[in-house]
């Protein structure tokens, strides 16, 4: 309207969609024009995906048939069409999945009301699993234990302007007043402090419980995080890492157009949940301050916040950071016998006096201080020590109360003689109280049996000990399998990489350096299978992660080094044929460089060893077959899953080169069939993928976990049976290193063996096998790398590898049957791969009988059926030269011709790498139309004294 004011709205850069407004209720809802993929359309386009690849792989199939049929489309073409159908199909396959995943309906911020309501589901949610976590406690049976604190130290705390506003408030308390000191301190930020055992977690889920007993409509919805698995350095962002949590935890915050991360990240950021992390010790030491800092960082003015420590660690992390802004702290302090002795006798079953009343257990007498004994005083000091804790009065009453025993046994001197015999004397029930069968039902997770928990645990505990490392670590436990099971995988690795090597020929000889010795194929593998199998026995692999940082330089030092010294290698063995050296070199470039893009993962920086897991597994299945490629100790042994392929692709490259004049054969002689590009591609890339799998640490945990499993020796379930043994409190997590909550607990369960003392080793003075193992394969690999070259470059097809000499074949008493009165005029041993043998009449010219015997021999870039093939055409070629006989065909091995003169004739003979070349001269016609009977008799013999190659 005129005279009213206008609003001028400027909007600069780009931006996928604009709302302008004055007032916008309800959800905002955003749609970019595409459709939804729903579940029906992802299942139809899967199921192309797969018929494109079921075609591709046909195609290929077709392609290798040594018979295929390839008239229909050119064979030529039927390789790049399977290619780019199988690439098709795994692009759509990977398109449709990532589009399912994205299209969800985005939206903006939600209402209030919807928000509201999200958070009364959040609160009932949390309340069932608090109720739950109180029952498993036995919070409730008969009542809590006294814990009670007092006000930290002032260097603990902030400036009290900051908490309060004013002075000192007294923060003192017990048990059942936890939410109303939290209500004393004005800022609403609470750090609660307290050695291990003294129920800092207990005393958080009473918090919780009781403020969401007394929470009115739209206050703060407490909610327990574990701050073990956030990482400040990855997520800096606090609301972020709490968002996930929550909405892994609370899936059923999910609506029909937000996710229940973004519900929760909503809930945090406008202030409707109260965060409680709980375990800010259990964060690595050199992530603590960083984590104070951030928090100082994130907290907004109006944020509220509770956090547990231990004191030491908070200590030490405030002195390098600061303590937590606008914070008061209390310290826990240790039971007293008053506590205990309230406690624990009400936990005892009461038993009828002789009057008729009732009276309760002998804990009063056991733990009161009040005697003339000074002895049993004593004593009874030395007992409240002992169970100061909330987790030691727990354990007590598990021991005693419950099972109806006497706990005067505590004070007998002579088995406990102090606090400390009697902590390791409870810490045996620990196992068995915290696996109760009566509390199955209050655990939310799968159910363990306390006998097989107890026994998983000592496993556990001694492994450590085996180790002398307190710390539990999952990529550890295939150094406690036996040795054939540790390697299964590396010799299966093995095992297909000589299976790989049958097209190529096991016994192929192999020249060494400097001449000397031939060692076959077979010994170099094993040789470097051998090799692997040890540096593998003193390599623990350790977590590995993709990463992308620095990783350029590297690539190009390391390509750099491998692929000018493996093309001159080819091109050797290709006689300067650059192209073939580049198609060889690619496959192992491509490994090698793609083993750069990935690193030893943190420990300390990992939310969790299933996270740590995760990571190596992704790495492994990212990367296939490059892990062996990330140290040059199993890059050596790896290499060899490349020899078949290579050899073959060499074979493939060798061509015939004829004489002039002589006619190539139409169909020539194949080296290399696709049955042999199938089998040694398939077994190649086995070998290769299970190198990478046997070398990982995912790889040898999964060998470790199904042994200990089937061994009875730690569940199946492992992963889960760590974590749930975190969340009851036998272990505890260290980023991705877990580890006993209580030292005294792992020494129960496995006790330490007393041994001589021994000088201690020089920690720098490293093994002789592990100062030779890192050069001893790439030393072997340079000296028998020119021998390897060689072999691999001289085709596998000697079918024969010797055969009788001519006059073995050619006898007197064959030639008796042609010839009258046959006399030997020429008897010569093979030289140079061929052998003759003549015999004539009286010694005369003629009649004559002649044979000559010649068996190809494969050499570097030569084939033995090539050359057979082409003394064949050459000798047919001459005789035609020379001749004026007719020419006839005969079937008589692969290939065979007949040329029949006026007074004789010949016979050429092919049978893989031997020709037989029978001639007869001046004879009768009726003889010289036996000559193909005798080619015949004499192609037997040589078949059946030959000696065949592998």
């Amino acid at each position: 309207m005129q005279g009213e004011p206008v609003a001028r709205n400027e909007f600069s850069g780009t931006a996928h969609t604009v709302i302008q407004a004055h007032t916008i209720y309800g959800g905002i809802h955003f749609n970019d024009g595409r459709r939804p993929v729903t579940g029906l359309r992802l299942a139809g386009q899967l199921l192309l995906a797969g018929c494109s690849v079921a075609v591709g792989a046909s195609l290929f199939a077709l392609r290798a048939r040594d018979d295929g049929d390839a008239s229909a489309l050119p064979g030529s073409m039927l390789g790049p069409a399977a290619m780019a159908l199988c690439t098709f199909g795994v692009w759509l396959a990977v398109r449709a999945i990532l589009r399912h995943r994205r299209s969800r309906v985005l939206w903006g911020d939600l209402s209030g009301p919807e928000l509201n309501a999200a958070a009364d589901r959040l609160a009932s949610a949390v309340r069932e699993q608090l109720g739950r976590e109180e029952r498993l406690r036995r919070l409730q049976d008969p009542a809590p234990i006294p814990v009670r604190w007092d006000t930290a130290r002032q260097d603990l705390i902030d400036h009290w302007e900051n908490v309060t506003g004013g002075g000192p408030v007294d923060l003192g308390g017990r048990f059942e007043e936890i939410a109303d000191v939290l209500d004393r301190v004005p800022s609403g930020r609470l750090v609660v402090l307290g050695p291990a055992g003294t129920g800092k977690s207990v005393l958080m889920v009473r918090l919780a419980l009781d403020r969401l007993e007394r929470r009115a409509p739209g206050e703060r919805i407490p909610v327990i995080l574990p701050l073990a698995s956030w990482r400040p350095q990855a997520q800096p962002d606090l609301w972020e890492w709490a968002a996930e949590l929550l909405g892994t935890g609370y899936a059923s915050l999910a609506t029909g157009t937000a996710s229940a991360r973004d519900i929760a990240r909503e809930l945090l950021r406008t202030g409707r949940l109260l965060p409680i992390l709980d375990g800010f010790d259990e964060l690595p030491a050199a992530v603590r301050p960083q984590a104070l800092r951030t928090l100082n960082g994130t907290l907004d003015r109006a944020a509220q916040i509770v956090l547990t420590s231990r004191e030491g660690e908070y200590r030490d992390a405030a002195g390098e950071a600061r303590v937590l802004t606008g914070a008061a702290a209390v310290t826990v302090r240790p039971l007293t016998l008053a506590d205990l002795t309230a406690y624990l006798s009400r936990t005892a079953a009461p038993s009828p006096s002789a009057g008729g009343r009732p009276h309760h257990s002998s804990w009063r007498q056991v733990l009161d201080p009040r005697t003339t004994d000074p002895a049993h005083a004593a004593r009874a000091r030395a007992l409240g020590e002992a169970l100061a804790t909330p987790l030691m009065a727990s354990l007590a009453r598990k021991a005693y109360s419950d099972t109806g025993r006497n706990p005067a046994e505590l004070l007998d001197p002579s088995r406990f003689p102090d606090s400390a015999a009697i902590e390791a004397h409870l810490l045996d029930q620990f196992v068995p109280a915290t696996y109760d069968a009566s509390l199955a039902a209050a655990s939310p997770g799968r159910r363990w049996d306390a006998e097989d928990a107890h026994r998983w645990l000592t496993f556990l505990a001694r492994h450590a000990r085996t180790l002398g490392t307190p710390e539990v670590t999952w990529w550890s436990l295939p150094r406690a399998l036996p040795w054939p099971v540790r390697h299964a995988a590396v010799i299966a690795a093995m095992a297909m990489g000589l299976v790989a090597l049958t097209p190529t020929g096991y016994s192929r000889p192999v020249e060494g350096p400097l001449g000397m010795g031939s060692p076959p194929l077979l010994a170099v593998a094993a040789l470097f299978g051998v090799i692997a199998v040890i540096d593998d026995a003193v390599d623990t692999p350790q977590p590995r992660t993709l990463t992308a940082r620095g990783r350029i330089p590297l690539l190009l030092r390391r390509t750099t080094a491998v692929v000018p010294f493996a093309v001159f290698a080819v091109m050797a063995a290709t006689a300067a044929d650059l192209r073939s050296s580049l198609y060889a070199v690619v496959p192992l470039v491509l490994l090698v460089g793609g083993a750069v893009w990935q690193d030893t993962a943190d420990h300390a920086l990992a939310r969790s060893p299933r996270a740590l897991l995760r990571s190596d597994r992704r790495t492994v299945l990212a990367l296939p077959g490059t892990r062996a490629f990330a140290d040059s100790r199993h890059a050596c042994a790896a290499a060899l899953c490349l020899l078949s392929p290579l050899a073959l692709f060499l074979s493939q490259q060798l061509t015939t080169y004829y004489p002039p004049g002589v006619t190539p054969p139409a169909h020539s002689e194949k080296l290399v069939t696709g049955g042999d590009w199938l089998l040694v591609c398939l077994a190649s890339a086995a070998a290769l993928l299970l190198y990478g799998f046997a070398f990982s640490a995912w790889g040898k945990f999964a060998v470790a976990r199904l042994w200990l499993a089937a061994t009875g020796r730690l569940p199946w379930h492992l992963m889960e049976f760590l974590e749930d043994a975190c969340q009851r409190g036998a272990l505890r997590q260290s980023g991705g290193v877990l580890s006993f909550r209580h030292r005294t607990l792992q020494d129960r369960l496995a006790p330490p063996r007393p041994s001589p003392p021994t000088p201690a080793p020089t920690p720098d003075a490293p093994s002789p096998w592990q100062v030779l193992a890192p050069a001893l394969p790439p030393l072997v690999l340079c000296l028998m790398l020119p021998g390897l070259v060689i072999s691999l470059n001289t085709p596998d097809d000697e079918r024969y590898r010797s055969v009788p000499e001519a006059c073995e074949l050619v006898d007197e008493r064959l030639a008796a049957r042609a010839i009258p009165r046959p006399e030997s005029t020429t008897r010569e041993p093979f030289r140079n791969g061929q052998s003759r043998c003549e015999w004539a009449t009286d010694g005369e010219m003629v009649p004559s009988m002649y044979l000559v015997v010649t068996i190809g021999r494969a050499e570097a870039g030569q084939s033995a059926v090539q050359e057979a093939v082409m003394v064949f055409r050459n000798a047919d070629t001459i005789s035609g030269e020379h001749g004026s006989g007719r020419r006839s065909t005969l079937e008589l091995g692969q290939e065979a011709v007949w040329r029949r003169f006026d007074s004789g004739g010949q016979v050429l003979v092919r049978q893989d790498n031997i020709v037989l070349n029978l001639n007869m001269y001046g004879v009768d016609p009726a003889v010289g139309a036996r000559l193909p009977a005798y080619a015949e008799e004499v192609l037997h013999r040589v078949l059946t004294k030959a000696r065949r190659g592998g």
